[in-house]
């Protein structure tokens, strides 16, 4: 069995100004060929791809093309057509396949396409046939249309957050395309649209989410059900089909996974008050809390720039509460400014600048801080993140009192330590830690973290969608929490 494998993952939103361009993607990483199974061997759903074929004979993962971009604006159309083109250029090249297999996010939107994982997924099954087999892997906050569920054979999403689990769905995911190429199922696939989105408690598995994904783990455990995924959806992107919804995959029992897709998106209706968000503190609550609390670290979730989530990492809302501030103990944050980064490396090491940081990409939410620090250290701001080896570009860092203010030319995933070690900052010493994100940071701080706090602050990825309902112009209306008066009839 030749199976072809491909990557295509970044998470884009309507909401922030800047766009993303090929050069984010070059950023993240662009590889073909052996290099991409090379660098993905073990990691994520490529991962789980690999090991799922080791069990396998006369199995070959051939490999094609993977692109990912940190999370930001909508893609530009050359970018998008350009990352089509040449995602089709590769599966093309690799010659007569039995099945393809491939890892995408599923909330991908460009200035030409608000769908673009239905667009290229159309465009596979029309090239390549009915006869070739495709099954993906989508993050689970994938965007499901009606071009995703009529191009594909099968659909596995993660049922975790923090998403934890990419690698067990790849593997997952593999395993129902070997089951396909034997011969042993004819998948079908049934699903549910559910006219909401949410920026809430969406904690998998001790969140509300929790006994959701776990009664979907259960439908899985009957011979019939070879999928069940939940998809929370992405609630920063503005398309045609926005809107939570439920796959069910089954071995041709179409009513059967119907009925589960049903019955899981109408308990999740029900509940639909539970994933709004929850009275969180503001930014001057969250760091007056900190420093009134014995030890740390504490860690800091900047939910309104969370830059996993397509924000723009410029957000000084945080660090304007600490200055001037006895902090008891180093406090660590970073800030996308590439003017900053510029100044410090210029002026170079040893040396003290005064510089107004943060606020010059998304100026509506955001104004500069001015602060003055010594250059700490210098670099290249590559750093090993949950996706592989990323960069940041020129950074520094910026020592403000016992304020460790990293500075870069682009933003970083700031979810795990790794991003603050890269630059010689140990975050376990630390009394605060910001981090640029709403959930994930937890699994990763959670072993060492005196305490962790989700903070309602300003920018492109806010927990109030009621507030900016008219931002909304291309998804379906009514849709809620946008609107009061929404109606879900199946």
């Amino acid at each position: 069995m030749r199976i072809a494998v491909g990557r295509l993952f970044a998470e884009l939103t309507h909401l922030n100004p800047i766009p993303t361009t090929l050069k984010n993607f070059e950023a993240g990483g662009i590889q073909f060929g052996r290099d991409m199974l090379d660098s993905s061997a073990h990691l994520r759903e490529i991962g789980g791809f690999t090991e799922a074929a080791q069990g396998e004979r006369d199995t070959e993962l051939v490999p094609t093309m993977s692109a990912w971009a940190m999370p930001a604006g909508r893609m530009d159309t050359d970018t998008h057509r350009f990352l089509k083109d040449r995602f089709l250029e590769e599966l093309g090249r690799v010659g007569d396949v039995d099945g393809i297999l491939l890892a995408l996010h599923g909330a991908m939107s460009s200035e030409d396409e608000p769908d673009v994982e239905g667009d290229l997924l159309e465009t596979i099954r029309q090239e390549w046939g009915e006869g070739v087999p495709i099954v993906i892997t989508l993050d689970h906050h994938a965007n499901i249309t009606r071009r995703i569920i009529g191009s594909v054979d099968a659909v596995a999403g993660y049922q975790t957050e923090p998403h934890l689990d990419s690698f067990e769905i790849g593997v997952k995911a593999a395993r129902i395309m070997f089951q396909i190429l034997r011969g042993e199922v004819t998948p079908t696939i049934r699903w549910r649209k559910i006219p909401m989105i949410a920026t809430g408690n969406l904690l998998a598995p001790e969140g509300p989410l929790g006994p959701f994904f776990a009664e979907a783990k259960t439908f899985e455990e009957q011979s019939a059900i070879l999928a069940v995924s939940i998809f929370p959806e992405f609630p920063y992107a503005d398309t045609p089909e926005l809107g939570w919804s439920v796959v069910a995959v089954s071995d041709d029992a179409p009513e059967m996974a119907q009925e589960i897709a049903d019955h899981l998106a109408r308990g999740l209706w029900e509940k639909r008050r539970l994933f709004l968000p929850e009275g969180r503190p503001s930014p001057k609550e969250a760091v007056e809390h900190a420093l009134q609390t014995t030890g740390g670290p504490i860690v800091l979730g900047d939910y309104g720039d969370n830059t996993a989530g397509g924000a723009t990492g410029d957000s000084p809302v945080i660090l304007r509460e600490l200055l001037g501030k006895d902090l008891g103990g180093k406090a660590l944050l970073t800030i996308v400014d590439p003017g900053a980064a510029a100044r410090a490396s210029n002026a170079g090491v040893g040396e003290t600048i005064t510089v107004e940081v943060g606020g010059k990409i998304d100026t509506l939410h955001y104004q500069p801080v001015e602060v003055s620090g010594l250059v700490k250290a210098l670099t290249d701001g590559r750093y090993p993140s949950m996706l592989g080896e990323s960069t940041m570009g020129r950074t520094a860092v910026l020592e403000v009192g016992d304020i460790y203010l990293v500075v870069s030319e682009t933003a970083g995933l700031n979810v795990d330590p790794r991003i603050y070690r890269s630059v010689g900052l140990e975050p376990e010493e630390a009394k605060i830690v910001v981090v640029k994100c709403a959930f994930n940071f937890r699994a990763y701080y959670e072993p060492f973290a005196a305490e962790m706090i989700v903070v309602d602050s300003p920018g492109v990825t806010a927990q109030d969608l009621h507030s900016r309902a008219d931002e909304y112009k291309l998804a379906p209306r009514p849709l809620f929490p946008l609107d009061e008066d929404v109606q879900f009839e199946m």
